[in-house]
Order: C-alpha cells, then structure tokens, then sequence
C-alpha cells in the first residue's frame, strides 16, 4: 500500500478542484475547502505577510493561496528507514530499514520580525526527524538540506505519536529555533526534550545548521521517567515559552500541565523555570493552547482534559481555562526567586521551589538582588527550576466531547475564543468580561476526523483556517449579513454582529459607518440590547374618517444631525416627513380616501406604519383604522347595542340611526360608547330603549283611564356578571348560566341562575413599573370588577403589596378603570395586579408590575445662571419608572425651593423689627427621558432669593442633588454681555470677513460653558470659539447674513442659558479689489521666475555635495536610534544620579585640572618648602606682596610690565594668571575689578586692529584670568545642571567605543567619531565573550563583557571598569598591579600577560598578546590577583594611561610591538611637518564605507550629545549669573566703542563662554570628573567639541566631500545648535539688565566658600620668582608711574624682596 501512495496523491492533486462544493447562489457566504485525499495532513502554517497557507502532510507538503488554490506541492516520502538506524541510512548496515512514510513534525517560518520570511522550514519523522529548507514560492524546490546529518542535528520526534513543537526567535541578529520533542523509545538516546537551534551555520563555529552543537539544551535524567507531551511554543517579551504535560515525578507522580519559560537570548539555559498550571476539578491534560488578549491584556487559552486515572491519556471530558500572562510571568519569578535566595523555601520552611529533571543542583542561598542582577540567570545559578505552587483558574467553558484546538480572535476590544472538538466541529464561544464563556454558535467542519490543533486567523481576521486529516477550510468568523432583521441579528448572540439602525442592516460594529454614535450599532451584548421600537403610539386606533396627527416614542432612537430627518410610511403609500422632537416623533396620517377598504365582514383595518431614515426602515408596527358605519352594518338587527359596545370608540345617534366616531350627532340624542366616560350623559342603549315608559288609554263606560307602565331588557348593556348584578332589583334581572352566559329576565332563565360572578378578568395595567416608595396611581381595566366599591375596597394587590382603590375614579365593571394608590415596597420585586371581588376568585393580571429604584448617576454640567435654563443631562438607570410613557414629561421635574426675604416692618411692643421669609417652589419639566438619560431645564431664581434646596422629583420619588456623587448644583450670578458698540449704542460695528467677532462681558464662565452658549447674527449661526470670563468670541460667516427683522443689517444675539442677549448691528467690509497693482503682480511673477533659474544653476553646480548630504541623511535617519543595550547602561547609570554614579571632583581638584592643564606638581598640590629659620620671614615678606597684589595700580602695572618682556612666554602667561587667581581667590570681586580692567585695555588694542579677533585665543594674561574665572562661576552649574549630561556622554561614548575592538598600540578604535583615529581594518572578533570574574572563594562570579582581540591589559581595564563602576578612578588599583589569571577546574591556573615567552615574533614584529592568543572560550573564569614584586614592571609599559596609547611602540631587542594592525613603517616625521600632514590627510575625500561607520557610531550617541548641548544652552531656565553679566559688560564695552556689528559681539560672546570654557570642559571631562579618558575617547570627544564651535560660529559652511568629518557628520545638526545658540545670546540680551549687585553677592559668597582650598602662600611665591626675574624692569614700571611714586609702590616692593630672600636693595 505505501508504494501506491504517490500515485494516489498525484490523482488527489490533479482532481482536487473537483471536490471543491458548488455553492447554490441564494447562500451566503459558504466556506470554502479543498480536500486533499491520499495525503492525511498534520500541520498548518500561514504566511501573514503573503497570506499564503503552506500544509504539512505525510509525505508531501502543499502551498496554497489565501482562497485555497493548490500553487505547489513537493513530495518529503516516503524514504529508506529505520528509527533504530542512524542516517545516512546504508541497507548493508540497517538490514530492518524499509520504505517509510515522513509525517510532517515541524512546519515553521525562518523570518525576522516585521520582515518577510526567507524560507519554509520543514521536519518529519524519518532521518531520526532531520529538517530542510524549502523555497516559500515553489515548496518542491529545496534551499538546504544535510546528507550526512551529525547527532545534534536530530530535531523532530522520529514517532508519528510523539509530538515536536518549535518556535524561531531573533537574537542579536542570529535566527534560533527552540524545539521541545517529547519521549520516543526507538532511536539515539540522550536527545534532549528543549534545544536551541542555530538556523544557519556560522563561520566561527563549526556547527552546521539546525545543530544544537555550543547551545543551550535542557538536560534531563531519565527522559522516560518524566515523558513530555508538547502542545505549544511561543515568544513574548524576550521570553520563550512552552506548555506540556509530563508526570509529577516529584509529587504524586500523576501527569500534570506545565508552562516552562526561559529567556530567549540565554543560550546555556540558566534561567529555565516552570510552574504547573491547575484547571477547576480533575482537568490536568493540555491539548491545545494559544497566546490571545482579553481587555487589551495578554493572556494564556489552554484546552485541558480530563486525564485516565494516572496516565497521558485524555477523556471526553475537557474545559478551557485562561490564565493571565501578567500572574503568570509573577509565578515563574516567584520561583525562581525563592530558589536563588530562600533554597526554594517560604516563610514556613516548605518547599515551594526545587530543582527538576534529575539535574545535581540545589536551591541556593543568593543575595536578595541576585534575580535583579541575573534575571536570566548565570553560571552559579541554580537550574533548571520547577514550582510545587501551581497557577489555578476557573474552567471559562467545559465541553464534551474533548476539545483538540482553540485560537482566539479580538472584536472591537471583545473576545472571542474558536473552539474545534475531536468529532470536527467548531464552536465559537464569546468571552465575557467576568472570564466565563458563553457557545454562541456551532459549525460542523468535518464530520470524520478532528480538528487540528492548528486553528489560525488569517490576517485580516475575518476567516479563520481549520486542518483536519484530510481537508483545509476557510469559514468565516461570522456571517452577519444573513440575518435580515434587527431581531434575528440579536437574537443569534453573535459578538462579530450588531444592528446599524440608519442602515438597515446586520454588520460588524466597524462596518456601520456610525458605530460611536449612541444606538446606531446595537450589539446583543450591550445592556440595552434591544432593537428600535415603536411604543406608546397615540393613537393606536383611529376612525378612517378622520385624518389626525399620530405620535408614538421610539427607544433606541438613533441621534441625527441636524440636517437629517426622518420619514413615515404608511403601508403601500409615500413616506411623508416627521417631526421629530427629542425622542418623541408625529406624522400626520393618510387621508380616508387614500387607505384601504376593510377587508368584507370586519369593521377595521391594520395598516403597517413604518418609521424610516431614507429608505431605510428603522421600526414599524401596526395602526389600526376601524369603520364605525361598518359596525352598525354588520349587524342589522341591534345596530344600538352592537355601536355602543364596540370594541371601538363608536356612539349611536339615536334619531338619525347612525353609529358614527362623532361624540355629536347632528339631531342630538347620542348614546355614548361604554368604554367611554361622559359625565351626565347616556352611555347606554337601556337608558333608551330597556325602561321604555308608554301610557295606555282604555274607555270604560264612556270614561277614559290612563296607566303609566314601563318595559326593560335586562339583556342590553350588562355585558358581565357585575353590571347584571348592579341592576336595580325590581327588574327581576339575573345572570343566567346558559351555554353562553348572559344577563336576562329571571323568568326567562331556564338553566339556573348564577349565585356568584366568575372571578374577575383584568385586561390591562398602566403602568407596568413603578418607585420603591409608591405613591403612583396605578390603572386597571378589565371586567368583572365587582358592584360597588365596596366590593374591591381592600382586594387589590400589586406585585403582592396591598394597594388602596381610589372611590372616585372607580367604574362598575366592563372594562371599567379604577385607580389605586400604591404603597411603598421594602425590596426591588415584580409580580402580576390581583384583584378580589367580595371574597371570589381572585383575578390576576397577565402582565407583571415591577417595583424599581430609579438611580441618578451623573449630572452635567453642576452648576447654571440665576435666570435659569441651563441644560442639564442627567444619567442614570431605570429613569422610566412609574406614569404613562406618553405622561413622562409630566411627571418628571427639576423643582428647587427659595426664599426671600420681606422688607422690614413696624411692629408693637417691645419688638423693634421683624423679618418674614416666603419660601416657594419653581419647577422645570424634563423631556426626552429614555431608562438612562433625561434633559432637564435649570428653573430660574429671583436674584435676592436664598436657595434652601435642589432635587429631582419623578412621581413619588425625590433626589436631591448633593447625593449625587456629593456635588450640590451652584446658582451662580447671571452673565452679562457688554454692547459691541458701547460708545454709540445702536451703530453698527465694522467687521472684515475671515476674522472673528469679539464681545466682552464679565463673569461669563462662572456659570456657563462654551458649547451652552449659541450666538447668531441675522438668519445664521456665529460659531462660538472662545469663552473666558470676560470675553466672547465667535466666527460669523463668511457673507453679511440677513437681518431677521425689518432693518438692514443683521444683529448679533447671543442666548446664554435663558438670558437673550440683543448686542447691536454688524457691518460687513467687502473689499472687491486687489490690493496689489497689475504692474506690481507682473513683477512679482518675474522675480520669482528668476529665483527658480538661480537655484537651478546653484543645484548643478553643487550636485555632488547634494548627493554627499542626501546620503548622508539617509545614514543618519537609519542610525538615529539608541541601541537597546546601550540604553540599559545608561539607565543603571540613571539610578545612581545623585549617589556615587558621578564621581565629580572636589573642588581643589578641579581648580587644579583648569588652571594648570597637564602641569604635574601644580601649586596646588606643594607646600612651601623653606628652612624653619626663614619661614617666618618669608611669609612675612610674602603677605606684603599680597597687599601689593591688592593695589590695583601695582597689579596691573605687574601684569602689563610682564608681558612687556620678550622673553615672558605664553606658558608664562598663563602660570601667571592662574597664580593671580589662586592669591586672588578670596577676593574675587576685587579680582573681577581688574580683570573688566585689563579686558578694556585688550579691547582698545584690538578696536584699533581687527576687533573680531579678541578672545580667541590665550595670548595674555587677562584672557587666562577670563577662564579661570568663568571655570570658578560655573563650577556650582556644572555640578548642579550640565554635570550629569555630560558624564552621561562620557559613559556612552566609552562604552561604544569599548564595545569594538581598540588597537592598544596606535590607539585607533573601530567604533569612533574621527577618521584619523578610525581602525580601518576588518579585524576578526568576538564581540559576545563573557568572562566570570572571582575575586574570593564565597563571591559569586561577576559576568564581564570583553572581546577575544583586546590584549590582557585591556582585559583588566574592562574588568576593573565593571567592578568598581561609578567609583572614582584614582581609588581604584591601576592594571599593572594587578595579574589576570586563568582558572579552570580546581587546580587548572594560568596567568595571562600582554607579554611572554608565547607570544608571537614575526620578523621585526612581536604582537602583544591578547584573549585569542591565549583561546581562552567564552564564560571562562579568570581572577585578578596582586602581582608579585617579582614581576613588577615585566608589563609595565603595556599599561594604557590617560591619552597615552603605545604610539611608538617600545622596543625590545630590535622588535617592535603591534597589536591590531602594524604601525606604518615610514620614517618619523618631524613635528613642524605633522600638521601639514595632517591637513593633507584631511583634505583627501573620507571614503562612503568609513563614513557610514562614523555615522553609525554618531546616530548612536546623538541623544547624549543633543541633551549636552541643550543643557548648555537651555532656555527654560535662567543663564548662570556670570554668564548674564560678562555678556552684558560685552554689550557695554562695544557701545563704547560704538561697534554696532552684531557678529563682532556674537563672535567675542562665543570666544569669551563656549570656546574658552565650555569646550575645553568638553574635550576635557576629566577636568570635572575622576574618570580616565583614553586616547580613542579624547579623539570622539574631540568632533564633539569641534561641533560645538561650528555651532557657535555665525560663519556658514559649504558641506563637501572635502569637508571636516565633523561637519560631514553634524551637518545636519550644526543649523539646529546654533539657533539654540542665538536664541541663549538674544535671550540674556533682551533680558532686563542690572545684574552687578548680584553678581558682587555670588562673588563674595564663592569667595568664602573656596578661598580655603587655594594654597595662598605658595602661589604668592612662585609670583615671587617672576617678580625676581624680572625686578629691575618691574621696579622701573612703577617709578615711572606718578601714582606708584605717591603711594611708594617701588619702595614696598623692595621691602618684600628684602624679607623674601634677603635681596640688597637701596632702601
């Protein structure tokens, strides 16, 4: 039979359009199958991004359209095998292998998120269940396969029987497949049931594809013991999981549901847990589960079954259950918590946790963060993890027979669960929102076979795909459009569908174009699930001689806008217009000639009245028309009694003899009918005709005598037993039992009479719902209501509460009203009206009366004017309780309670005065009151009056306002409305079309809202913009409307509440005429014409430097985003922000760092070194010199005599001044003095020359001076503001650049921002290397991330970096003190160096030694232990410093070092030609490959840099006070001097702030941190800084392909930062001035602050020493100086040189 298989599978192919049904034409929407016999199918899989289906099957697998058409097939089987034989399968070896059928296993997508798949990836059964590759447009068509598969590449289950699951994940650009496998007895042993895949072979690894070879596996004992049965695998949020059931070898040993979950980047399976799931009562076997939402949360749908006492196997007897991914995620963490840190125990000491699958761990005893520092794990973490906690839920559905599939579907935020069974039915349950499932709807798929777990949506979610053995079908979720009416749309309980109103018809919510609107789309799961209805249709009967106005109230009214309307139809004739108010609706009905003739032998006709929107019918029902002249027809012999007693309102015209609808007749005499109540007036034809009166004349012996006699007929009129009974005894009139019971003379009863009346017969009751606190009148018709009052008085029941007749409102029986007052009912209850007539029978009701307890939820809006009229929207629930619908708007009222207060008045006595309060109510009526919402009208107060109470009144019951949510309505004062024009009351104002009309009041929003007020202007509406409280704004139209009265022009009229406000006249502006003259539009036209040529020319003449921008706009767009990595170290970084996270320096430190950059042994840091004999002199000599430095005269007499002197360098320069700043630095007010001092004097210099280039470089003192002293004002913004910025842009760039391999020789790095430090060279790495660092027995490893190229002094950087992060760089120990050592095993020690006796000589080269040289693999364990004296200074010369990479590589013996690449080995240059290199090096075009890496590396970083740069220059806080007043000395300084060039202002603005601070805080972080900054981080930090000047320059440049890599890289960026830095300049120009006296505060407060770092006296000595070198030219300066002989400056400082060092002088 098998070797016939493929020709029965290529007949089923070529014939399968054949089986396709032919679907009849009047069925909707049939499903669409193709049965694919030959084949039996296993798997199901759909291409969302194609809509393709591709299905797996027993020797074939088949590609077809999203409509089912076959597009390809491609045979899999059967193959040469044996699952006892390893392939390749060789017959000489394997002698048992035969022709064996491949059921499909795995059948799975190799694509990339939100990308499209690359190929089908396929698995079977033979070939110990090998995988292959398969082309997704030609499934025959094989892209990878192995012919001599290796033991890791077993995949699949190689048993039909044994189920195999998969799922593919993305990590770090590498495809995996995970594949949980269940047990199989035949076969390789020691496969694992959960193994990571590598779905494509990588070049450094030698495992080929779909091998498990270096990944991570779950490894269990003893496979067999545990026996997995896999359902599903899935991924969500970094997380794989799987569900199956295996036995609970730790428990009872019974097989129960698990879901495990491990993260889907953890390749050694570290963080592996699992947690069993429980199902309500006995319901322990997944078959099938799915990954679905319910209320926008993630959730678990998992088909259980009820297993056979202990075994895999599954009953009938199945539910669903739905767990929460949120709780179950918390589950999985709950244990893997109580494992790493509490051995698996709670608080009880119970074991709640363990370690499963036989695997030799233990629960362990971690530091309480461990999971927050390891969440998916480590080497020294316990696993693989189970729970003995299991996750439960509440079955949502139980079925049997057992259910195989489920998929979930979402419908407008509804869920929908899809059900199949194992006898191939599908059924559609709807989820509530409680979590219980209601089956809704049962589809018959297959009657032969199962459904297949495969159960999948396509992806519009419309169709769903069903699998079963032999057939696939598409169905559609819901077929809405077969239901043709509103009722059986929502009687199907279908949650896909819902009635659209205006439409007419069943649709999905989204297809009813006006779903959002209130009952345009009603769902039969809405509280008000009720179609659109006619009630209360007034009237319901009407004469077909009259043509009257029918109204009727229609629930579930659509809302309509306003020019739309509604239409009514009576049966066949034209719809005519109705008017509709609120939800209250009239149309007038047809004229008598227009209907149709009753039909013969009846008196009335029903025509059908339908309510329409278009040609849509929204409701209908029934109008009957009855014919009074009919009903007197019809019955001839007593024409009277059949009119009066009519079931229609017709009355008997006694002398014309005509039953006419007419309550008149034209000859008087009417008999009234009996349903009828007419006071004092004939209601019955025995008033006429049963006591008739007549006289009877006789002779008698020529007398004549007269009788009066009388006849009755007791027959007429008494139509029950009561009005029989009620007639005057000396009739003699009896209610006869006779076969048709009727009242009669008792002489003519022959049968018997009736003792008793039957039991009264109520025929209806209004209303039908009533308060909790009665108080309503309740109505009863019906007959046989007894005699008299009496008789009733106290036999009425309602709903079982005793009620009280009304005795004026009652009437003798026949159908007669009476009212009741109801009483109060103490709960919510229904019941019928039962009446008992003097101890009868009781009657009761066919309808049920409810009790109900209106509530009133929410009020809008809380608060109105005086004058009233405010609308209020109320909502609530059961507001149709109690009177007549039609008398709703009766009874419903918004009353509240005033009083005012009478003037005063004389009173006698001994009282004096006496004040007399009138309390009153005012009431409003609501309208349009529906169950949930009612519009009710605020009354108006009078304005003196004092309001004591608000509340709502509906019948009997009485809710104040305040109990609604604890708000009380507030009456505000009225609003007013000024005239629009107020100067001349009456004249119209001007108004220009297109603008708006403004009127001003006051308090206009104390009590009104914008959408309350309506604003017209003639005959059309002013559209209300705006409303404050003391203006109005609205929009008029576009064209002056029409005047609504007599005058010409139209008046605005604004109604506020019930306040009309008449404002005045307006007058349109019409301007017909062009403002611009033809002439000047002629010109116009051929200045833009000549714009357009120009920047033509411009674009070919720049077409390459377009093309360079474009492309490098492309680079940036795809490199702008922070890679998620780097993210998280910033955001760790974030959490310690306050901390020790940014090792700021202290205040000495820093000042040292800025004022004597580089120098080594600043003054600073030195004591003064004197003997002790002349200590003290000294420092007497030396605090002489410190009141000289105080002498304004003599400092700057000092300063300009020194840079007098030709030998006086600029490294002079700038000691000097520092050391002025250190002396100075407890007055730094005076020290501000003389710097604006000797700043006017550089400035006068500069005027005279080229201004522009003032400040831009340190050439003099003062411009040294000028940056120390903004680097002390800064000092608290740096800390306060821009320091964590900053840091942060150090971090992020020291962790890419770290990220990529750095040649620790030449100091080029591959990830960087400046070409001339790019390492051009593809260098072979790992960027994934882990390394375990142990630095104690007891310590548990801590991961690092290193690269296998970075040598072993690069190693123990990344190390130390990672231990002690955020610590400062000076208290950590330096790298070569230290050794690394490789450790594995116990014994198992290497210690690793940069240099020894391994490491590789080429010739002239030796390459230091790095992690590749050494193979050391990933998550290896090394230590950094203390080297030995011994071997102190062996690597010494390795050690990377700050910005001190190996350049010239040191030589040893000849050789010279390389680490990368080689040095190139052209002969040094000498220095005055490195920078003409350099520049030539620049000008040479950067290749497009290098820049895109620079642009990667730049879009990475660009957040860090954007928040430096805005920090700096924001605006949304105020500039620092220096800042603020050495610009505006700037501004006075060029008014001096009359430059009124912005640019020569901006630019002196630019070199005073951003480039002689800022940038050299950029380019020198380690001026304000602890930090170490490298040569490969100085070189990025470099274009970062550079950007900042370009930013700041007003220059523009042309970006080229010559341009700096700066610009290049920025050139996108450059135009944003410098207007951030003019916006920063204007601002603080347009600021208000005088900030000096707070400038003078801030000094004197940073005077006292710091003076006690600055080490004084060591400063004022080494100022000495220039004083020495230069004391004859200083002491000349000063006797030259009139002003310096008068204060005898040259003589003190001859004292001072005495005193110091013992100088002869001529004193």
């Amino acid at each position: 039979m098998p070797a016939a298989a493929p020709l029965l599978l290529l007949l089923a192919i070529l014939w399968w359009p054949l089986v396709l049904p032919l679907a009849p034409s009047h069925l909707q929407s049939p499903p669409t199958f193709i049965t694919l016999n030959g084949s039996r199918l296993n798997h199901l899989l759909l291409d969302t991004h194609s809509g393709h289906v591709y299905v797996g099957a027993v020797n074939v697998l088949f590609h077809l359209s999203p409509d089912l058409q076959l597009l390809s097939w491609g045979k899999t089987g059967p193959k040469l095998d044996s699952p006892d034989c390893l392939p390749p399968i060789d017959p000489t070896d394997c002698t048992q292998a035969e022709t064996t059928d491949n059921t499909n296993k795995l059948l799975l997508l190799e694509e990339v998120k939100e990308r499209e798949p690359l190929s089908l990836i396929v698995c079977g059964t033979v070939l110990q269940g090998i995988c292959e590759k398969r082309s997704l447009e030609n499934v025959s068509q094989v892209l990878y396969k192995t012919d001599n598969p290796v033991d890791t590449q077993y995949v699949a289950a190689n048993d039909p029987r044994v189920s195999t699951v998969g799922v593919v994940v993305e990590q770090k650009g590498v495809l995996l497949m995970l594949v949980g496998r269940g047990y199989t007895s035949k076969g390789p042993g020691g496969v694992p049931p959960i193994t990571m895949r590598r779905l494509t072979p990588v070049a450094r690894h030698s495992a080929p594809a779909f091998s498990h070879e270096e990944l991570g596996k779950l490894v269990v004992g003893s496979y067999s013991e545990y026996n997995n049965h896999f359902v599903k695998a899935f991924s969500h949020n970094n997380y794989v999981y799987f569900v199956f059931s295996r036995r609970d070898v730790w428990g009872k040993r019974e097989y129960r549901t698990y879901v495990s979950r491990l993260c889907a980047g953890d390749p050694n399976f570290y963080s592996y847990v699992e947690v069993p799931l429980s199902c309500g009562e006995g319901y322990n076997l997944a078959q099938a589960a799915v990954l679905g939402y319910h209320r926008e949360q993630p959730m678990l749908f998992v088909a259980m079954a009820m297993g056979q006492a202990s075994t895999p196997t599954p009953t009938d007897r199945s539910a669903l259950c739905v767990y929460k991914v949120e709780e179950l995620d918390k589950a999985l963490h709950g244990a893997q918590l109580l494992c790493y840190t509490q051995e698996g125990k709670d608080a009880n000491n119970k074991e709640k946790a363990y370690i499963e699958y036989e695997v030799s761990s233990n629960c362990l005893k971690l530091p309480q963060d461990s999971l927050n520092e390891y969440p998916c794990g480590g080497e020294h973490t316990p696993s693989p993890i189970a729970s003995a906690i299991a996750l439960e839920a509440t079955p949502a559905f139980t079925w049997t027979p057992l259910i195989t599939a489920v998929t979930t579907a979402t419908e407008v935020g509804h869920t929908i669960v899809l059900l199949g069974d194992k006898n191939g039915r599908l059924h559609k349950v709807f989820l509530h929102a409680n979590g219980t499932g209601t089956k809704y709807d049962t589809v018959e798929v297959d009657a032969e076979s199962p459904i297949n777990a495969d159960l999948l949506l396509d992806f519009t979610k419309q169709n769903v795909y069903v699998l079963t053995e032999r057939k696939v079908t598409k169905l559609h979720v819901a077929q809405c459009e077969k239901h043709l009416d509103c009722h059986s749309c929502l009687s199907n309980r279908d949650p896909y569908c819902g009635w659209c109103s205006l439409e007419g018809r069943c649709t999905r919510k989204m297809d009813c174009a006006r779903h959002a609107q209130p009952h345009h789309w009603i769902w039969s799961y809405s509280r008000e699930r009720q179609c659109v209805s006619i009630e209360s249709l007034h009237p319901s009967i009407q004469s077909r001689e009259e043509q009257t106005q029918v109204s009727f109230t229609v629930l579930q009214l659509p809302v309509l806008s306003k020019d739309e309307s509604l239409s009514c139809a009576f049966g066949s004739l034209a719809a005519q217009p109705a008017v509709v108010m609120e939800n209250r609706i009239t149309c007038q009905s047809p004229a008598p000639e227009q209907l149709p003739p009753s039909p013969p032998g009846n008196d009335h006709v029903s025509v059908r009245m339908a309510l329409k929107f278009g040609d849509v019918t929204i409701s209908h029902t029934n109008i009957t028309f009855y014919d009074c002249k009919a009903v007197g027809r019809l019955n001839a012999t007593s024409p009277c009694m059949a009119c009066v007693n009519s079931m229609w309102p017709c009355h008997w015209c006694v002398k014309d003899e005509l039953c006419t609808h007419d309550k008149s007749c034209p000859r008087q005499h009417v008999i009234y009918n009996s349903r009828v109540s007419v006071v004092n007036k004939v209601t019955t034809c025995h008033n006429m005709y049963s006591d008739l009166f007549f006289f009877l004349k006789v002779k008698i012996n020529y007398y004549y005598y007269t009788w009066r006699s009388s006849l009755y007929d007791c027959s007429v009129g008494q139509s029950d037993c009561s009005q029989c009974r009620a007639v005057a005894a000396n009739y003699g009139c009896v209610w006869c039992a006779d076969e048709t019971p009727s009242c009669v003379y008792n002489q003519s009863c022959t049968s018997g009479t009736m003792d008793t009346c039957p039991p009264p017969l109520i025929t209806e009751v209004e209303p039908l719902t009533g308060p909790l606190e009665g108080g309503i009148l309740l109505t009863i018709q019906g007959s046989n209501l007894g005699q008299s009052f009496q008789d009733i008085k106290a036999g009425v029941t309602v709903a079982g509460v005793t009620c009280t007749p009304l005795p004026e409102a009652y009437h003798i029986s026949n159908r007669y009203s009476f009212s009741v007052k109801m009483t109060a009912s103490a709960n919510v209850t229904a019941g019928p009206v039962v009446i008992t007539v003097r101890g009868s029978e009781k009657g009761e009701s066919p309808q049920t009366f409810s009790y109900q307890n209106p509530q009133l939820s929410r009020i809008v809006p809380e608060k109105g004017p005086l004058a009233g009229g405010t609308m209020l929207t109320v909502h609530g629930s059961q507001l149709l309780t109690g009177q007549r619908t039609e008398q709703r708007s009766d009874q419903i009222t918004a009353p509240i309670e005033s009083c005012s207060v009478d003037h005063e008045r004389k009173c006698s006595r001994r009282c004096s005065s006496a004040y007399v309060s009138f309390c009153f109510q005012i009431q409003e009526l609501c309208t349009n009151v529906t169950s949930e919402r009612m519009i009710c009208k605020s009354p108006a107060v009078e304005p003196k009056s004092r309001i004591v109470r608000v509340w709502f009144e509906m019948d009997n019951v009485h809710i104040d306002f305040p109990t609604i949510k604890n708000k009380p309505f507030t009456y505000h004062p009225n609003p007013d409305l000024f005239q629009l024009n107020s100067e001349s009351r009456g004249t119209p104002i001007r108004f220009k079309p297109g603008g708006v009309l403004a009127v001003e009041g006051k308090g206009l929003t104390l009590a009104m809202s914008r959408e309350e007020v309506v604003a017209r202007l003639g005959d059309k509406e002013c559209d209300v913009k705006t409303l404050d409280n003391t203006h109005l704004y609205c929009e008029p139209p576009e064209e002056q409307p029409l005047a609504l009265d007599d005058s010409d022009l139209p008046t605005l009229k604004v109604l506020m509440g019930s306040l009309p406000f008449d404002l005045g006249p307006v007058q349109y502006d019409n301007d017909l005429h062009s403002a611009v003259p033809l002439a000047a539009q002629i010109g116009l036209a051929a200045g833009a014409a000549v714009v357009v040529l120009i920047v033509l020319v411009i674009i070919l003449m720049y077409r390459d430097t377009f093309r360079l921008i474009i492309s490098i706009t492309r680079t940036i767009k795809l490199t702008s985003s922070c890679p998620p990595d780097l993210m998280t170290e910033m955001m760790d970084l974030s959490s310690d922000v306050g901390g020790p996270g940014i090792p700021f320096l202290d205040y000495r430190t820093y000042a040292e760092r800025v004022f004597f950059p580089g120098q080594k042994g600043a003054p600073l840091s030195q004591n003064l070194d004197l003997p002790d004999s002349r200590r003290q002199t000294v420092e007497q000599g030396l605090g002489q010199l410190n009141n000289l430095l105080n002498n304004r005269l003599f400092l700057i007499r000092f300063i300009h005599t020194l840079e007098a002197q030709q030998s006086f360098s600029q490294r002079d320069r700038g000691y000097v001044a520092s050391l002025l700043t250190m002396a100075l630095h407890d007055k730094l007010e005076y020290f501000t003095d003389v710097m604006k001092t000797l700043l006017g004097d550089l400035m006068q210099q500069y005027v005279a020359k080229n201004p522009k280039l003032m400040l831009r470089r340190t050439e003099t003192v003062v411009e040294k001076m000028l940056t120390n002293w903004m680097s002390i004002c800064l000092y608290s913004f740096l800390k306060e503001v821009a320091g964590e910025p900053l840091y942060k842009l150090y971090r992020a760039i020291k962790y890419q650049v770290d990220k990529g391999p750095v040649d620790a020789v030449t100091g080029k790095a591959k990830r960087t921002l400046n070409d001339s430090h790019l390492l051009r060279e593809d260098i072979d790495y790992c960027s994934t290397l882990t390394v375990l660092v142990k630095s104690g027995v007891e310590v548990q490893p801590c991961p690092v991330k290193v690269l296998d190229s970075d040598t072993i002094t690069q190693v123990k950087d990344k190390i130390l970096d990672q231990i002690y992060k955020g610590a400062p760089y000076s208290q950590r120990p330096a790298a070569d003190s230290l050794d690394l050592e490789w450790r594995s095993g116990q014994a198992g020690h290497l210690t690793l160096s940069d240099d020894d006796v391994t490491a590789i000589v080429q010739g002239r080269w030796k390459r230091i030694n790095t992690l590749q040289h050494y193979k050391v693999p990933d998550e290896a364990t090394v230590a950094l232990i203390p080297r030995s004296q011994s071997s102190l200074g062996v690597n010494q010369f390795y050690q990377t410093g700050e910005k001190t990479p190996m350049l010239e590589g040191e030589e040893e013996e000849g050789l010279r070092l390389w680490h990368l690449v080689k040095p190139s080995e052209d002969p040094e240059i000498p220095k005055h030609r490195k920078s003409s290199m350099r520049e030539r090096e620049r000008a040479k075009a950067i290749p497009e490959i290098y820049l895109t890496r620079l642009l990667s590396m730049k879009g990475t970083l660009q957040k860090f840099v954007d928040d430096v740069f805005v920090a700096i220059l924001s605006r949304k806080r105020p500039p620092p006070i220096a800042v603020r007043f050495f610009f505006d000395f700037l501004d006075d300084m060029a008014e001096k001097h009359g430059i009124d060039d912005p640019e020569t202002v901006h630019i002196w603005k630019t070199n005073s702030l951003p480039l002689r601070f800022w940038v050299n805080i950029l380019k020198n972080p380690q001026f304000v941190f602890d930090v170490q900054v490298t040569d490969s981080v100085d070189a990025v930090l470099s274009v970062i800084a550079q950007t900042f000047i370009d930013s700041c320059t007003t220059s523009e440049h042309k970006v080229g392909r010559d341009s700096p890599v700066n610009k290049l890289l920025y050139a996108r960026e450059i135009p944003r930062y410098k207007q951030l830095v003019e916006r920063y300049y204007s601002d603080i120009h347009n600021a208000v001035s005088g900030c000096y006296q707070e400038m003078n505060s801030t000094l004197t407060e940073l005077s006292g602050s710091f003076a006690s770092e600055m080490n004084s006296l060591v400063a004022l000595h080494e100022l000495y020493k220039y004083i020495n070198k230069y004391y004859d030219q200083i002491i000349m300066s000063l006797e030259e100086d009139a002003a310096g002989q008068k204060m005898q400056l040259a003589y003190r400082l001859q004292q001072v040189a005495a005193l110091v060092e013992n100088k002869v002088t001529d004193l």
